[in-house]
């Protein structure tokens, strides 16, 4: 525990990409700091070890506690059980959850979203006791700080409080009556963010344009917008998206961007229409607006576009739909044919989002599920063949491994342990020209790696140049001596290959 507050704190995203044997600690392993999100993975590993059984269970548990304050808030904002119950069970079984919690290592996402929701529970307690009762005060402060240090999209939270006391809150008071409660959320936020950007800035932050220009940037951040959109409103359209995956950017004037066009005018403009008579829904609509600002690529991030980042702000977006769904399953029309249709619709919703979820679910069972998933769904993002790669590599199947792995890298993977996995591929092959030239080509663009320096000195062994692969070797040896063990097996298995 006390190494989430050392400096080693922030891993090396370099070094992690070479692979998992370059170096034995990279520290808690995160790019970010999340030191509460960490901790839980501490104590995982203090209750099950390395069984993944836990590690699931406790992210279950963590997301059904997130679905039962959904319940409650939606249920307190609207005064309504049923729809209560109805948005609980949308958010809970709602397949673009799936990626947040049957993936373990996404738990920040769901425990961010665990004490967010908590703190707002707390502060509606607050609110509703006329601002007397400091104890609830006390918890929201506390669970916000909770939350900004589980993950960093925790921020907007005291916007979303601003916002509720604004529209919502009962009894009404000023805002200038109201300030002296936020400076308590202003000071956390304050502290977060020189911790987060000034003592422990994060390793994968780099500022650049999506697409490489500004007009490019803006459509593709229009279009991961309108994605995430589809797949909350339509759940049978939600697929497992790759790793580090961003979209092409949409011609300026094409169908695509027509569609984005139109999505956004309706939503500001239902916005604009729900504002007098249903602003809890409103409420909701913003919730979902201010916590989806930090994970829409305004400011660039280093993973432009996953559903995991949705979690959070789909509390907001999937209520509202929610309420959409609940209100036209119970009006009079549909009442005319059928008093248990209403009842039926609410169950097929339900049975829809669960039977999407579980087919997600199974994707992520395995690196080849998710590398076979990848592959048919994205054919041009080469983070499923890179996975096919290294699943068939590691299963000692080098010409299917050589396959996938070489498509990968024509379409752009430069991650050194795959390129490195690739010219490995090759030497088991027997075409020793093709990986001396890709390991030459690994070294020189990551000259610390050291695993190239000793696949390069195998090679030399086997072709009897006693002078380079010393040259190799000991380059190897100077980066990371814990090798040479390695080194000595692997030799062993050449001279098999010889006789």
């Amino acid at each position: 525990m006390p190494r989430l507050f050392e400096k080693g704190y922030i891993a090396d995203l370099q070094a992690i990409n070479y692979s998992s044997e370059s170096r034995s600690d990279f520290g808690p392993g995160s790019v970010s700091y999340r030191p509460i999100s960490n901790l839980t993975y501490f104590l995982d590993y203090s209750l099950f070890q390395a069984k993944p059984y836990g590690s699931h269970l406790i992210n279950i548990l963590i997301h059904s506690a997130n679905s039962i304050l959904v319940y409650w808030i939606v249920n307190r904002l609207f005064s309504s059980c049923v729809l209560g119950l109805f948005a609980g069970l949308f958010f809970s079984l709602h397949p673009i959850q799936s990626e947040a919690v049957a993936v373990m290592s996404y738990r920040a996402d769901i425990v961010a979203a665990f004490f967010v929701l908590y703190s707002f529970y707390f502060w509606v307690k607050f609110q509703e006791g006329g601002y007397l009762r400091k104890k609830y005060l006390g918890g929201a402060l506390a669970m916000y700080f909770f939350a900004v240090f589980s993950k960093e999209s925790a921020v907007m939270l005291p916007f979303v409080i601003l916002f509720f006391d604004q529209l919502l809150a009962v009894p009404q008071l000023s805002l200038r009556a109201r300030c002296k409660y936020y400076i308590g959320f202003v000071s956390i936020l304050i502290f977060y963010l020189y911790l987060y950007f000034i003592v422990f800035p994060n390793s994968s932050l780099s500022l650049h344009w999506l697409g490489g220009s500004f007009i490019d940037h803006c459509l593709i951040m229009g279009r991961i917008w309108y994605g995430y959109l589809i797949n909350s409103l339509l759940p049978w359209t939600v697929k497992l998206i790759p790793g580090a995956y961003c979209p092409p950017a949409p011609m300026l004037i094409s169908l695509v961007t027509a569609k984005i066009g139109i999505a956004l005018i309706i939503f500001i403009a239902s916005v604009l229409l729900l504002w007098r008579n249903y602003k809890p829904v409103v409420f909701f609509l913003f919730w979902y607006g201010l916590f989806y600002l930090p994970v829409s690529n305004l400011i660039p991030i280093a993973n432009p576009m996953a559903h995991r980042f949705m979690y959070l702000p789909s509390i907001g977006l999937l209520a509202g739909w929610a309420w959409v769904l609940h209100k036209a399953m119970n009006s009079h029309f549909l009442e005319k044919y059928s008093r248990h249709l209403s009842t039926m619709l609410h169950t097929a919703i339900i049975a829809i989002c669960v039977t999407c979820t579980l087919f997600l679910n199974g994707d992520w069972k395995s690196d080849f599920d998710v590398g076979y998933a990848w592959v048919k769904d994205y054919p041009t993002a080469y983070r499923g063949y890179a996975i096919l790669g290294k699943v068939y590599f590691y299963a000692g199947h080098f010409k299917e491994a050589k396959k996938y792995l070489e498509r990968s890298i024509q379409l752009g993977d430069q991650t050194p342990s795959d390129v490195f996995n690739l010219g490995q591929c090759y030497r088991q092959l027997g075409e020793l020209q093709e990986a001396q030239a890709l390991l030459k080509q690994v070294i020189d663009h990551n000259p610390d790696y050291a695993d190239p320096y000793f696949e390069l000195a195998a090679i030399y062994y086997f072709q009897n140049n006693s002078r380079l692969e010393q040259e190799m070797l000991e380059k190897g040896l100077a980066l990371n001596p814990k090798k040479s063990m390695m080194y000595i097996r692997q030799l062993r298995q050449l001279e098999i290959q010889r006789r």
